[in-house]
């Protein structure tokens, strides 16, 4: 018999019994036992999942406490078709009064998730052996390199049966010698900081924000420091670790991020709090941010989403908007933001072409858009069909070698993961170095900033802030920027709060927190059978996107809400990202059905809807006033108020349709809707510190002051006034950087055009 570390032999024939009821083999399916799925359980109680061993306890308990009373045998001693009825019971809820419904159900959603980690996680985490479950899938593991012939090939690509795992990719991942210096450099200037008398510019974060601005300032020859509470990541610490490394898994890379998760409620009615969901929401915390693992689509905004109030004002008259809506036009046009547009592209190196007719440049995309795949093409011909206007997304990935970056090898492993080789621009890879480089800039990781410090007479001084030895300390500043994620800047500003600014910094009348938003992620799934996508052998960045539903033209209100959404296909698909697609609702998540769905992954191609997200006056971000953080330093934790509404349900189900269409236009035999909104943390989270020309509906000016706080600023999408249905990254670094130039010049800094 097996000896486990935390499981006793009576607790691993149950789970075994429990697995194999969840995924029973076929023969041609992996066995659980074989697969090792109750040792990858068994280890993840001893690590990582340590707080759910009780759970389990409980829960083995109630199975054989119900077999016994219902068959007079245990759990384990059942026939597969009565665990099966077992199993049903506890999935909805109702195998014993004993523990609320939900709980039931939640630990059932427990298990499952368990299971699917079990069979198709990397062999490195104690299941999936021989890499089972893989083969299962026809998925050939591992590969940082896929062909342009791999890519549209008619037969499912296997890589000759060679497959590869995590230990053998970190073979292949070269050692970032350069990023290891800067990782030491980081910790060493936390620990004895170099820069200590007042500096000019002091930033607060340096993740995609923080990480650009650094290269503004520091190129104008000003002082800078910047306080970043994760580590400088080499390139070889992006390891290719779907379980470990994902957001929508473990999301290790964003361990501050998750102990400071903030809390949601739906309405201001609800006396308590709840853990917020992060679907998509798991932040990278380190030098570079998010963007250190973001799909990397750089897309501008439309012309007209610069005045979204006054567009929807012409076309429909005013009050045309939902109730409760605070939409609102921005202080800053597309012709003021297209010169920073240009300047990043070029800076970038952004890969795609001009064929998106409602997007015009003043200077072409530096690269050739990535190449074509089947899904794309596919989504390009029906639309086309249709009078759409397909287009290649413009994405930071180097097509071709470009400034000193090599050529991406198309990996399937790269997006939400981290670039092993540089493939994939992000501040952390240029803009920090360069800061860096210029003797300017000094970088200090390891470094939590817990105040905002202020002086006499109202103004910003510097920030409170805590080293790597818990030391706390204080650093002074002529401007302090605020450019963390926008739950961080939030949090900093209310817990700065003063005599002169009561209720927090930027809040004198009463706009911080205001006009929250996050976006849904829908999308319609669809089989196609005998069509093999090979989905594995290129990154989600590979894509192809409608804006037409987007454009000035598209008329919202005669479908029965106001909005637009964009519509696309796009090729990663990884082996839990498989095993968690959202399912037909003739299939459950487990079961013979589940088992034979899986075998039909390579088959299923999928159109990814992002639909726009209006602001309402009672969606808003705070502190929750019960709840604190377990970082150790027991910070309050920012409160979400947002639900749903019904305009935006509306959105998205007439978005879902149409996507419906146009997969069956594809050649689809069979579609299924995923859900429209899974929770709060969208990656995607805009407003709560909205810029404008008036302070009494604003919180920032147009270059990202806050309007009641001399010497503050916020560099973050908190500004957005609109959240449209377009990815933020690139419209965000547009306003930073020409925020940025602006403070350089009235801080005396030198002004250095970039590329």
């Amino acid at each position: 018999m097996k000896s486990f570390r935390i499981l006793t032999p009576y607790e691993t024939e149950l789970a075994d019994a429990l697995f194999e009821t969840m995924f029973p083999s076929d023969g041609a399916s992996p066995d659980v036992r074989d697969a090792g799925v109750t040792d990858y359980l068994d280890l993840t109680l001893e690590g990582y999942g340590r707080k759910d061993l009780p759970k389990y306890q409980w829960l083995f308990g109630a199975l054989d406490r119900y077999a016994e009373d219902k068959h007079g045998r245990n759990f384990a001693a059942l026939t597969l078709h009565e665990r099966t009825d077992v199993l049903d019971l506890l999935e909805q809820g109702e195998l014993t009064d004993t523990l609320p419904v939900q709980e039931q159900r939640d630990l059932f959603g427990l298990v499952v998730a368990h299971m699917q980690e079990g069979l198709f996680a990397d062999p490195a985490h104690g299941g999936n052996k021989d890499a089972v479950g893989w083969k299962f899938l026809n998925h050939p593991g591992v590969w940082l390199e896929n062909s342009a012939e791999e890519n549209l090939s008619a037969e499912h690509v296997t890589k000759g049966g060679v497959i590869k795992t995590l230990a053998d990719a970190m073979q292949e991942i070269p050692r970032d010698t350069e990023g290891h210096k800067l990782k030491q450099l980081g910790y060493e200037n936390a620990v004895n900081p170099q820069m200590t008398d007042e500096v000019d510019v002091l930033l607060v974060g340096v993740g995609a924000m923080g990480g650009l601005s650094a290269q503004v300032f520091a190129e104008a020859g000003l002082s800078v420091i910047g306080m970043e509470a994760g580590p400088f990541r080499p390139l070889d610490e992006f390891l290719p670790d779907e379980l470990e490394h994902a957001y929508y898994t473990r999301g290790g890379l964003g361990p501050k991020f998750q102990q400071e998760t903030p809390r949601w409620r739906e309405t201001a009615d609800e006396e308590d709090s709840r853990e917020a969901t992060f679907s998509l929401g798991r932040m990278v915390n380190g030098v570079g941010g998010s963007a250190g693992h973001y799909g990397s689509w750089l897309r501008r905004f439309h012309p007209w989403q610069f005045a979204p109030k006054s567009h929807y004002d012409g076309l429909y008259g005013p009050g045309s908007l939902p109730e409760d809506c605070t939409l609102a036009d921005w202080p800053v046009t597309y012709e003021q933001l297209e010169p920073f547009y240009t300047k990043l592209e070029q800076l970038i190196g952004i890969a795609g072409d001009e064929s998106n007719p409602f997007v015009k440049r003043s200077k072409p995309l530096p690269l050739p858009p990535t190449r074509p795949f089947i899904l794309g093409n596919k989504f390009t011909e029906a639309t086309k069909a249709a009078g759409l206007h397909p287009h290649p997304v413009p994405v930071g990935f180097t097509t071709e070698s470009y400034g000193g970056r090599p050529a991406t090898g198309y990996s399937a492993w790269n997006n939400g993961l981290g670039s092993f080789r540089g493939d994939r621009w992000h501040p952390g890879l240029g803009p920090v170095p360069a800061a860096i480089e210029t003797g300017n800039f000094e970088l200090r990781t390891h470094s939590r900033v817990t105040r905002i410090i202020m002086d006499d007479s109202g103004a910003a001084r510097g920030v409170e802030w805590v080293d790597p030895l818990g030391r706390v300390r204080r650093q002074y500043a002529r401007a302090v920027i605020l450019s963390a994620y926008t739950y961080e800047n939030l949090r900093l500003m209310y817990l700065s709060a003063d005599s002169r600014h009561e209720n927090g910094l930027g809040n004198n009348t009463g706009q911080l927190g205001l006009h929250y938003m996050t976006k849904m992620f829908g999308h319609v799934d669809a089989l196609f059978p005998g069509t093999e996508f090979n989905r594995h052998t290129g990154p989600a960045a590979q894509g192809v996107v409608l804006d037409d539903f987007l454009s000035p033209e598209f008329r919202s209100r005669d479908h029965g809400f106001i909005g637009g959404a964009t519509l696309g296909a796009e090729q990663q698909a990884l082996p839990l990202q498989i095993a968690r697609e959202t399912l037909p609702g003739d299939v459950r998540r487990w079961g013979a059905g589940y088992r034979d769905h899986l075998k039909l992954w390579s088959q299923q191609g999928v159109i990814r809807i992002q639909p726009d997200a209006l602001p309402y006056a009672s969606h808003r971000l705070e502190i929750d006033p019960r709840h604190r953080d377990s970082s150790g330093l027991g910070m309050p934790l920012v409160r979400v108020t947002y639900r749903l509404r019904e305009n935006e349900r509306r959105l998205a189900s007439w978005m879902a349709d149409k996507a419906t269409g146009l997969l069956k236009d594809m050649g689809a035999t069979k579609t299924w809707q995923g859900p429209y909104f899974t929770g709060v943390g969208s990656s995607h989270d805009l407003g709560g510190a909205r810029f404008g020309h008036d302070p009494a509906g604003s919180v920032l000016d147009e270059h990202l002051a806050v309007h009641d706080t001399r010497n503050l600023y916020m560099y973050s999408g908190a500004a957005f006034p609109s959240c449209p249905g377009i990815n933020p990254t690139l419209t965000i670094w547009a306003i930073v950087m020409r925020a940025a130039e602006h403070l350089a010049g009235e801080l005396g800094g030198q002004r250095k055009d970039q590329p």
